[in-house]
């Protein structure tokens, strides 16, 4: 019989091995498993998948060990005690293989059990990490997406005028969460006119120029006279090679003082006596 038969026939007799050896271990962790029986279940599940990989599909495997991986990051139960109780794992098999086969004549078999028992932890441990980046990277990506959404919040200075300060580095993904949520917001308010002030904010696309255009066309759409305030050297390059000046109905003023001042007299003309 096979050190991989003999395993598998001893599947639950290897679980409580593992499960004394690893409370044998220094690790805090296994404290918090004392009254319930999360070590034994994720030790049999990560076995069932383990032997899965070893002896028929080794891609079913991998992606229980990146789902796994996501799992431990949302649920918050940490990867890196994951990761440490596979290595300790790993190491716990190899050595009851050797136990139960310590009358052999022949290493071979083991060997070759060894070669393969690394080859396939390290392929788990390998998607277990990636299923925890990806998470990890969703996360953050959300987080990002949630404070965008945050800071874009239109302004009231006066009867339908608004303001939209950008302040930091307008990157492709942000320029495209502030046009949307910018529109969003435009159109759940009686907006006429949008001060969008750029004194503090960093360009770092090389689309920004295109973002612009749609984001300006699409206030238009909407019933909105877009105003820029604060313009950097840098932005007015874009806006030129873009052709929007004051010819196509964009207005700049070097300040938000004087964006404001030159409506209200806009408005002071329309409401004179005629």
């Amino acid at each position: 019989m096979s050190i991989m038969d003999s395993l598998l026939q001893q599947k639950e007799i290897v679980v409580k091995g593992w499960l004394t050896y690893y409370i044998s271990v220094d690790d805090p962790y296994v404290l918090t498993l004392k009254d319930d029986h999360r070590l034994m279940d994720e030790t049999g599940l990560i076995l069932e998948n383990l032997f899965i990989g070893m002896t028929e599909d080794l891609t079913k495997m991998n992606t229980f060990a990146r789902d796994l991986g996501k799992a431990q990051f949302i649920t918050s139960l940490g990867i890196s005690r994951i990761l440490f109780h596979i290595r300790l794992l790993e190491e716990f098999l190899l050595d009851y293989a050797s136990e139960i086969h310590a009358d052999y004549s022949n290493y071979r078999d083991l060997y070759l059990f060894s070669i393969k028992l690394h080859q396939v932890f390290s392929s788990f441990t390998q998607n277990l990490i990636e299923g925890y980046t990806l998470a990890t990277e969703l996360l953050v990506q959300q987080k990002e997406n949630q404070i965008i959404k945050n800071s874009t919040k239109l302004i009231w200075l006066a009867e339908k005028v608004f303001l939209l300060p950008l302040i930091g580095k307008i990157t492709d993904d942000r320029a495209k969460q502030i046009t949307e949520t910018a529109l969003f917001e435009a159109c759940e308010q009686p907006v006429n006119y949008l001060i969008i002030d750029l004194s503090g904010a960093q360009f770092d696309s090389a689309n920004i120029g295109e973002y612009i255009e749609h984001f300006f066309s699409s206030l238009k759409l909407v019933g909105v006279t877009p105003i820029i305030t604060g313009m950097q050297p840098q932005t007015a390059k874009v806006m030129i090679q873009v052709n929007l000046t004051e010819q196509k109905g964009i207005k700049t003023f070097a300040t938000l003082r004087q964006a404001t001042k030159s409506l209200m007299k806009e408005k002071e003309a329309r409401n004179a006596p005629k």
